[in-house]
């Protein structure tokens, strides 16, 4: 089994990367303390899980170098609800059905402010 450049690149990194993603996601919700779950390296993606106090605060991040793609995943009042975004600052979300919905109450602003946060971060990080 082969290791791929993205996995190397995550365990040289891997105390780096928790640090400033939880300083990101304190960003956005100051008085969480965030436990970061199952970091999942996937055929050239990186997933990590954060857990908050409510369950209102958790949220995944799914980070897709390749393709410049960062999804945010987590609750609102009517469901889950995915917001995938771009560089060039397109937000696009989804319910957890897949139907287009508008930027959702509570989370909207919040995940489109890590979005713009966490993309150059990762990007950095992934294509150097």
């Amino acid at each position: 089994m082969s290791i791929t450049a993205l996995e190397k690149t995550f365990y040289t990194i891997q105390p780096d990367i928790n640090e400033e993603a939880a300083k990101i996601a304190a960003l956005v919700f100051p008085t969480t303390q965030f436990q970061l779950f199952g970091r999942e390296i996937e055929t050239e993606s990186l997933s990590v899980t954060f857990k908050g106090r409510h369950f209102s605060e958790n949220f995944r991040l799914q980070f897709f170098p390749k393709i410049n793609i960062l999804v945010l995943s987590g609750y609102y009042k009517e469901g889950t609800a995915h917001l995938t975004y771009t560089p060039s600052n397109k937000y696009n979300w989804r319910d957890g059905r897949g139907f287009k919905i508008s930027s959702p109450d509570g989370i909207g602003e919040k995940f489109e402010f890590l979005a713009n946060e966490f993309y150059p971060f990762l990007e950095e990080f992934f294509l150097g």
